[in-house]
């Protein structure tokens, strides 16, 4: 059974037309057996899904389809409750894909509905789970805090963007979000320490950031290493620069060479713990939640089962 969760204002209130002009009339061409759902607020995904999933063991392939951006795909995950049965699949309509470009998922609508109904077997794909002392997330494709999560957090109440979305010019809010985060970011240090025993401490801490898959924020390749499927999570950190050094590592991240820049480091890791001189806010796939100070990153024990 396939179970359809609809983001109808997704990619700038068109998730609704796509659905109705093109998968739900490839559903019915097909005879596929399908329900749907559409989301109307924060937090109906993550409701829907795990009233689902905690139905799954009673289907015998109990697969749930969301359409939307990365946020909908990190809703879907902090749902699921029965990771055994139930199998997660995804057809990007979002502004803002991060997860669907590091796996390379067609931009075509028809084609991730095709993708998903001729599957034979699920990939198990990593999640990981930050712990706060204001509760415990899951991500899909990355969770951090600092500048990355000061710019999520601008974003979401920017009145701009909403009307950039509409043109297919979201990105450029982002961008001056971005500098402006750059310019105005608190003097923060962090102490960072690995279960393997490195310490690290972050003078003048820009962001950092545990990733399950290599891109965040739009495009940027932080961890270009990251692979969703080895047991363990990537971590970026950047500390100790100067606006212009900022401002010149920056645009090196769209293609990930960042890295050779002083004061960026990136880690393989299972787990890490994080202390910061003051709360910064916290992102997971781009939804901001609160600031937190003390944090806990580590990989989830249990897999996603994955339509790739």
């Amino acid at each position: 059974m396939y179970h359809f969760i609809v983001n109808p204002m997704s990619r700038s209130g068109k998730g609704l037309k796509l659905w109705q002009k093109q998968i739900e009339i490839e559903l019915i061409k097909n005879n596929i057996d399908y329900s749907v759902v559409f989301s109307k607020e924060r937090g109906d995904v993550t409701r829907i899904v795990s009233e689902i999933s905690t139905k799954a063991s009673e289907e015998k392939n109990c697969t749930i389809v969301v359409l939307g951006g990365d946020g909908t795909v990190n809703d879907a995950v902090q749902g699921i409750q029965d990771f055994d049965n139930t199998t997660l699949a995804y057809i990007p309509t979002g502004s803002s894909n991060d997860f669907a470009r590091d796996l390379k998922l067609s931009k075509n609508v028809k084609k991730n509905l095709n993708r998903i109904i001729l599957a034979k077997e699920p990939v198990l794909m990593d999640v990981g789970q930050v712990e706060t002392e204001r509760g415990t997330r899951r991500f899909a494709v990355s969770a951090g805090i600092g500048f990355d999560g000061a710019v999520c957090q601008k974003s979401v109440h920017s009145i701009l963007k909403k009307r950039l979305n509409k043109v297919g010019l979201g990105k450029l809010t982002y961008l001056g979000i971005a500098l402006n985060q750059i310019i105005n970011a608190p003097k923060v240090d962090a102490e960072i320490t690995f279960t393997d025993g490195k310490k690290i401490n972050a003078k003048n801490l820009l962001f950092l950031a545990a990733m399950v898959h290599k891109y965040e924020g739009g495009g940027f390749k932080f961890c270009p290493k990251a692979d969703a499927y080895d047991g363990e999570l990537d971590f970026i950190c950047a500390f100790n620069k100067s606006i212009p050094g900022i401002l010149l590592a920056l645009p090196t991240a769209f293609f990930g060479f960042h890295h050779i820049f002083k004061g960026i480091e990136i880690y393989r890791f299972k787990a890490a713990e994080v202390k910061t001189s003051i709360p910064l806010w916290l992102h997971t796939d781009g939804e901001v939640g609160y600031k937190a100070q003390y944090l806990n990153f580590s990989q989830l024990e249990k897999k996603l089962k994955f339509i790739l």
